[in-house]
């Protein structure tokens, strides 16, 4: 009897466990939902605003007024969540919790698997515009190859995944989940990461924890310029007094990792106060010229709200920058090959010279463009799915 129990145990032991099974998702706001945003969006209690400031002080009230209105009388959720629901979405428990992600494979067999990840106050509908440009680049006048099997996940608290109930989850603990979500959900053994904003330091993460995992990173942007030691290049240090320069722009993360509880009783009451918060970053990070619906319609900038309405995950959204600022990193130097895409653009994080991101990565690729802003997958999707290409072509061509 004891030998059998111990056969039984090893037996046991050898088994590898069942892996997670994602679970075939649809979006579907309920109507209840909506009735109560147009209810709340009527009655919106409007500030005042002195003459003539525009977008001085922040939100023009002005403008708000006109996308509220129009989000009220003329905006179509159905339309866009059928839209939505033309990818196939998926949730898959990782790390206690359910993860949202697109999976959307090529039908060449040698694609390259494709991590793609967001930031604030984005979502995955970031990635909706590059993701057929990946997954089938031929179709879309580039080059034939590489093509990419792509996953373009929502972060935990963010959209469709779920929202954590414990503190700490940071960059370090999402690159956890992230790397679970792809290698022990998906089966994919090796695969490419890009992520921009929280979404860049999150696969930064990912490449210090499983490198032997990670064929590449791609990057738009250094974010910030600590971690330096002098002496600095003259390049450098135009680039240090450039990010110090921006620190103005920064003061609504350093709310959000200091009292992100207090910010969200407004975001999550109001759709209103949702919407100047976020709607005011996108027309002063985007390559807008001032003017927000050069690079997106209303409509677009409507259906990336409604992904943290819908969902109530805008209070889950600013608590990251809590968590983050607070869980303590991977470090070391990045080995695995990084490309870079940065944009001199971009209005929060200033283009670094060569020599800087040598300091912390095995920069394989390094590009500068003068189009596109902080959003560059939504705001240049050719361009990025271009380097995406040109990047991993690359690395995966070498013996």
């Amino acid at each position: 009897m004891l030998l059998v129990i111990i056969l039984t145990a090893i037996a046991a032991a050898q088994t590898p466990s069942p892996r997670a099974m994602p679970e075939k998702f649809a979006i579907r706001v309920p109507d209840a939902v909506l009735t109560d945003l147009r209810e709340r969006l009527a009655r919106t209690r409007w500030p005042d605003q002195l003459p003539g400031t525009g977008w001085d002080y922040g939100t023009d009230t002005a403008y708000l007024r006109e996308l509220v209105d129009y989000w009220r009388t003329g905006f179509d959720w159905r339309a866009q969540e059928a839209r939505l629901n033309r990818f196939d979405h998926f949730r898959a428990p990782v790390g206690g919790m359910r993860l949202h992600f697109i999976h959307a494979r090529s039908r060449n067999p040698d694609a390259i698997p494709l991590l793609l990840l967001h930031g604030w106050p984005s979502s995955f509908v970031q990635m909706l515009d590059i993701i057929p440009l990946l997954v089938d680049p031929a179709a879309h006048g580039l080059p034939t190859a590489p093509s990419f099997h792509v996953v373009a996940a929502s972060l935990p608290g963010f959209g469709f995944s779920d929202i954590p109930t414990r503190t700490g989850v940071g960059f370090r603990t999402t690159a956890a989940m992230m790397a679970e979500l792809m290698h022990d959900v998906l089966g994919y053994q090796r695969y490419g990461v890009r992520g921009s904003d929280l979404g860049a330091n999150t696969v930064q993460q990912m490449a210090l924890l499983v490198p032997e995992q990670i064929i590449g990173v791609h990057l738009t942007g250094m974010i910030g310029a600590a971690g330096g030691a002098p002496p600095f290049t003259a390049a450098e240090q135009a680039f240090i007094d450039a990010t110090n320069a921006r620190q103005p722009e920064w003061q609504y993360a350093r709310l959000q990792m200091t009292k992100p509880q207090t910010l969200a009783h407004s975001l999550n009451d109001s759709p209103v106060g949702l919407a100047a918060w976020i709607i005011e970053k996108f027309r002063a990070w985007s390559d807008s010229n001032g003017q927000v619906e050069r690079r997106f319609s209303k409509d677009e900038l409507l259906t990336n709200l409604m992904v943290y309405w819908a969902t109530g995950t805008a209070p889950a959204s600013v608590r990251m920058y809590y968590d983050f600022s607070r869980e303590p990193l991977a470090t070391g130097r990045i080995d695995r090959p990084v490309g870079m895409l940065m944009s001199t653009r971009d209005s929060v994080f200033p283009p670094a010279p060569r020599e800087w991101g040598e300091r912390f990565f095995n920069v394989q690729r390094w590009v500068e463009t003068d189009v596109g802003g902080h959003f560059l997958e939504w705001e240049e999707p050719e361009l990025v799915a271009r380097e995406l290409q040109a990047f991993f072509g690359s690395v995966t061509s070498r013996p």
